[in-house]
């Protein structure tokens, strides 16, 4: 379930909502208040999906999402180009998921995915 939180209290290495999509952040940095304003927050993420960047100004006591990010591991039960048949060492459910062209992830080995909402990336060989 994702939660909220205040854009004053993202840091790096933080996972935010930009736009609807799940991004990392990068750096943030704090503007001092004006005469009539409060501090304002830039925010630079990039998207965990889409790998885009992202640059964002909030007032600190804005509310942000924060979504969940579930890291697990599977097997690879079979392969056919860069689509991949993964079975969740948790549950052990099977799921078809596109494999990274950098990947050579065979059949029997276990890879590291993620899981936010319900989207699936894969991320490389589980060490």
């Amino acid at each position: 379930m994702p939660t909220q939180m205040e854009a004053s209290n993202v840091s790096d290495g933080t996972y935010i909502m930009i736009d609807g999509e799940p991004c990392i952040v990068r750096s943030t940095s704090k503007s001092s208040p004006g005469k009539h304003g409060s501090a304002k927050h830039k925010i630079k993420a990039r998207g965990v999906f889409d790998d885009k960047d992202r640059h964002i100004t909030k007032p600190g006591d804005a509310m942000m999402m924060s979504p969940d990010v579930d890291k697990k591991v599977g097997q690879v039960v079979s392969r056919d180009g860069n689509i991949a048949q993964v079975m969740d060492m948790d549950t052990y459910e099977t799921e078809e998921m596109e494999l990274p062209d950098d990947l050579s992830a065979g059949e029997g080995e276990e890879i590291e995915f993620w899981v936010i909402g319900d989207r699936k990336q894969v991320k490389g060989l589980n060490n």
